[in-house]
């Protein structure tokens, strides 16, 4: 991402270039003259603040990773309070976090511009569920964007935030991955040298929202929420293209525009359909929408997840006495699951319209040779994460104790340990609800173990409160924190753990056994995964307290480590396995299941190109057949 990133400072209008719709949403925001922008770290809106965070320096803003959506969201509202244009960028999922700041936002209002950049994940390719966020920008009652290409997603960051200040309301920018991960042609704008001096100046009627304040602030809201339908009549982004004559009718939101506009070219149908561009998904136009429900006798309405928009127009042409034929994911035309497809949105069209479509055709072609080439596999830890050696620490424990077990997972590189051979956690919800289960599971009789297995990044945004509940109510639980000193599986940003800031200013180091310790934990103890049997031992111990207890599993993450070393100029010294010791019984490879390893003619084979000589399999080996070096 490093061209892209340069990009970001490149103060060149009118220039083209190539650039994933992530880092155009960041360019954008510098565009608009953001000066604050926050962020949890999570797939697949990760790269909009991670972008920016390697030119924040440079480009005279502050950005941070903070520790959880909420307290992203609220430094962000802050700012914009004092008078600053501010971001906050995240997953859906994210938006569960800040719902509570977000929707009273809209009460209080914001002075700054204050746009909230949320990535939806329809498929789900990441993600433990596929909520549409735009329920939540309704419930606010405060605006939502929905852009339909890359240069769009740029472009609709400048509007978001001069609505924004018009309105005095947060606005919300949604995108799905088909923007946030596409590269595609942006034509660059001026950056803004828009640099305000932050003043916040008290109002306690407006700002301390105690009921009898939000009692007043109600109807300001619903005042804006009316105004903001009125700009929406008028969005520049917005489009109606009538086609003189056309019954057949399409709607298409954001994204779902240009399945929208492909599909009619392949079906040669472009004659024969009206489209209505839509990127002011909330509130909606309804002049507009009426102007063109009004010109056709069928509409089809086309937008990622829910049928939100769908359901709104159904709503509006009842209410004006439309006999129009309304179809799209309630009517099952689209389905009501998954992400569209271009081929998606094709069949559909072919299907209303009656025209042929080859659903077998070129595309399926190289959907085929390309499923073909690509070789199916397991996700798995990578080679020597220090994960896999406490997950196998956690499950020899629980033999050793021989009374079953239950481990509840979290959110996270680790949540991986679930497929085979580890199949090493029962459950996996959301942030920070591995402890709490645990407590639950505790409080209703189990009798089994309990453990509960949480990062370091994921404890830090939702474990603590968690871990607090389990002392206070004398859960007797384990909880294993697995510290590997960095948020990994949405690209290794740093956290509270690591000791440097998003924008790469070294910082205190928190540790989370001093943590647990204030949280009240009498019972802690830090272990290196790599020594397996002194991690197990550890597991037992603390299983067998009669308290809540804690075990910190900390070693630094492997691919980390890897390039400190090559800094450094050290290779890692991989192992080898002497054939004439090995018996053959594969424990090592079924037990951990090191993607590093596999069986060849009966026996186990280590890949020295891979393996990163941990030696955790070297200490599985109950004959000693595996050594350091060839």
């Amino acid at each position: 991402m490093g061209i892209e990133v340069d990009l970001l400072t490149l103060d060149a209008p009118n220039q083209r270039v190539l650039m994933m719709g992530n880092v155009a949403i960041a360019r954008g925001a510098m565009e608009a003259g953001v000066q604050v922008a926050t962020s949890y770290p999570g797939t697949p809106s990760s790269e909009i603040i991670g972008s920016m965070c390697q030119v924040a320096r440079q480009a005279g803003i502050y950005v941070e990773w903070s520790t959880n959506e909420m307290v992203a969201f609220e430094v962000a509202f802050a700012a914009s309070l004092a008078g600053v244009r501010s971001m906050m960028a995240c997953k859906h999922l994210g938006v569960n976090w800040i719902a509570d700041p977000f929707l009273v936002s809209a009460y209080t209002g914001v002075n700054g511009g204050l746009v909230i950049v949320v990535a939806d994940d329809p498929h789900p390719y990441s993600s433990q569920n596929a909520e549409d966020t735009r329920y939540y920008a309704k419930l606010a009652k405060v605006p939502c964007l929905e852009p339909s290409d890359i240069q769009e997603a740029k472009d609709v960051m400048i509007l978001a935030f001069e609505l924004s200040e018009t309105l005095q309301l947060p606005v919300m920018v949604r995108i799905t991955p088909r923007i946030a991960h596409t590269r595609g042609v942006v034509v660059l704008g001026p950056i803004s040298r828009l640099r305000r001096k932050a003043k916040f100046e008290k109002d306690s009627t407006r700002y301390v929202m105690i009921a009898s304040n939000t009692r007043n602030r109600h109807p300001w809201l619903n005042q804006q929420y009316a105004r903001a339908a009125e700009l929406a009549e008028t969005f520049q982004l917005n489009r109606l293209e009538l086609v003189p004559g056309a019954t057949m009718g399409v709607i298409g939101c954001g994204l779902s525009y240009g399945y929208v506009r492909e599909a009619l070219h392949l079906l040669g149908v472009e004659d024969r359909v009206s489209i209505l561009k839509l990127v002011t998904v909330n509130p909606l136009p309804t002049q507009l929408i009426c102007k063109f429900l009004s010109s056709v006798n069928t509409v089809l309405i086309v937008e990622e997840t829910e049928p939100v928009v769908e359901t709104d127009i159904r709503s509006l042409a009842q209410g004006l006495g439309l006999t129009i034929e309304i179809r799209g994911r309630l009517t099952n035309d689209l389905p009501r699951e998954f992400e569209l497809t271009p081929d998606i949105v094709t069949a559909t069209l072919a299907r209303i319209l009656n025209t042929p479509f080859n659903t077998n055709g070129a595309s399926q072609e190289v959907i085929t040779e390309i499923n073909n080439l690509v070789t199916r596999r397991t996700p798995f830890l990578c080679a020597g994460c220090p994960h896999r050696a406490s997950y196998y620490a956690i499950k020899q424990a629980l033999k050793k104790i021989n009374r079953g077990g239950i481990i509840t997972g979290d959110r996270g590189c680790y949540n991986q340990g679930i497929h085979p051979p580890l199949k090493a956690i029962d459950t996996c919800i959301c942030m920070g609800a591995s402890i709490a289960m645990a407590c639950g599971f505790s409080k209703v009789g189990i009798e089994e173990p309990i453990v509960a297995v949480i990062g370091d990044s994921t404890f830090f945004h939702a474990g603590i409160p968690a871990l607090i509940n389990a002392v206070y109510n004398h859960a007797k639980v384990t909880v294993i924190i697995l510290d590997n000193g960095w948020t990994a599986m949405t690209g290794h940003q740093p956290n509270p753990a690591t000791g440097i800031t998003a924008m790469g200013d070294p910082t205190k180091i928190l540790k989370p056994e001093e943590l647990v310790r204030g949280c009240g934990v009498d019972h802690v103890k830090v272990v290196d995964p790599y020594n397996v049997k002194a991690t197990i031992d550890s597991i037992v111990e603390a299983i067998n307290y009669p308290e809540p207890s804690v075990v910190v599993c900390r070693h630094l993450c492997t691919i980390q480590e890897l390039r400190a070393m090559k800094l450094m100029g050290i290779k890692p010294t991989p192992y080898s396995i002497n054939l004439d010791e090995c018996t053959g019984c594969k424990i090592c490879l079924s037990q951990l299941g090191c993607p590093a390893m596999t069986s060849e003619n009966g026996k186990v084979k280590i890949d020295t190109y891979t393996c990163v000589g941990c030696g955790v399999c070297a200490q599985v080996c109950p004959v000693e057949a595996i050594k350091r070096g060839s």
